[in-house]
């Protein structure tokens, strides 16, 4: 049986409004972001990318078959989708395959658990989070029921970079928010932009247009990787608090660059051509020590966290990022520090 991408039974999640004509892509940002980002090739690709937006619906269909268009890899990791399924008073997590060795056109399906006639449950697709694709429509087994159904209304923005985002999650439930979501049962937009600096015009939007029960800044790492952008850092942090703490948002936090094994001299001497030596360590700390002093005069009314995994270069298999695992424990740290929101 097949579903149309434009079918109003299918519930569009998306920080953006989402167009369905022959197909829907999702999108995170507005212009005003990509005008923020220009001359960066990295933040420019990682905005488009779909990480935290979802189809969902209501089906008792045994199995669903997501039809993907125009499959497009922004990072060489692997990368999947996932479905959530909600049985028994709790979500079900189902991974999808790899698709990183797909592009273009695909199908992809994925088991429900549920059987016909046992009346239509919640169901959400999440996109990969460092991809983009444009969805035609979904197949279900003949006969299965579908009802529109969506989830609540995010209350927490997670505003970050390349660690936000997921880079080196290969399924979106692997992400250190989405974990937290469903810990903390506290929905979230998943704004990370990997390769984004402390860029306050490209999240102003999303700090203006609604309150927050949590809003979590996760930035600064790269303004590591040049001297001008390590000089910009103090005025843009005040910038990004300042528009951070005019929202009324019930609690303002901001993560401070994690360690790098560039510091101590260890890890991979490169990440994607960009050196990962003494220098780039140096700023690291030099960036750390300036979010340190700007964050604390602040206090109370942002939260500052940090040293959230250990300092140990095993956990960063490309100098940079965590692995899966790391990113459990990132949440977990994440969690250990925050209490509940």
């Amino acid at each position: 049986m097949l579903i149309a991408a434009a079918d109003p039974r299918l519930h569009r999640h998306a920080p953006q409004p989402v167009a369905a004509g022959d197909g829907l892509r999702f999108e995170r940002f507005p212009r005003a972001a990509y005008t923020a980002c220009a001359g960066r090739i990295g933040p420019l690709a990682n905005l488009r990318s779909s990480t935290g937006c979802a189809l969902t619906f209501a089906t008792d269909s045994p199995w669903i078959e997501l039809r993907l268009e125009r499959l497009r890899h922004h990072q060489p990791i692997p990368q999947s989708l996932a479905l959530e399924v909600f049985i028994d008073g709790a979500w079900q997590g189902i991974e999808g395959p790899d698709l990183r060795d797909r592009e273009g056109d695909t199908v992809v399906r994925l088991p429900t658990g549920r059987e016909r006639g046992t009346g239509a449950g919640p169901c959400i697709i999440w996109m990969p989070p460092i991809s983009t694709v444009v969805i035609s429509g979904i197949t279900l087994v003949e006969g299965s029921a579908l009802a529109p159904w969506s989830p609540p209304a995010p209350r927490w923005l997670a505003i970050g970079d390349s660690l936000t985002q997921g880079y080196s999650c290969m399924s979106p439930l692997q992400t250190w928010p989405h974990r937290l979501m469903r810990r903390w049962d506290l929905p979230v937009w998943n704004l990370g932009v990997g390769g984004i600096g402390i860029e306050p015009d490209a999240f102003a939007w999303a700090l203006e247009r609604t309150r927050y029960d949590l809003v979590t800044i996760g930035l600064g790492s790269n303004q590591a990787w040049r001297t001008q952008d390590l000089d910009e850092t103090e005025v843009r942090a005040q910038r990004m608090i300042a528009l951070a703490l005019s929202g009324g948002h019930g609690r303002v936090v901001w993560i401070l660059p994690p360690w790098k094994p560039c510091e101590d001299g260890k890890g991979p001497p490169e990440f994607m051509g960009v050196p990962l030596d003494r220098a780039t360590g140096d700023r690291v700390r030099a960036v750390r020590g300036i979010l340190e002093r700007v964050t604390a005069s602040y206090a109370p009314h942002l939260t500052v966290v940090g040293d959230l995994l250990p300092h140990d270069h095993r956990w960063y298999q490309d100098g940079l990022h965590p692995s899966a695992f790391g990113f459990a424990h990132y949440a977990d740290a994440m969690a250990a520090a925050l209490g509940r929101p």
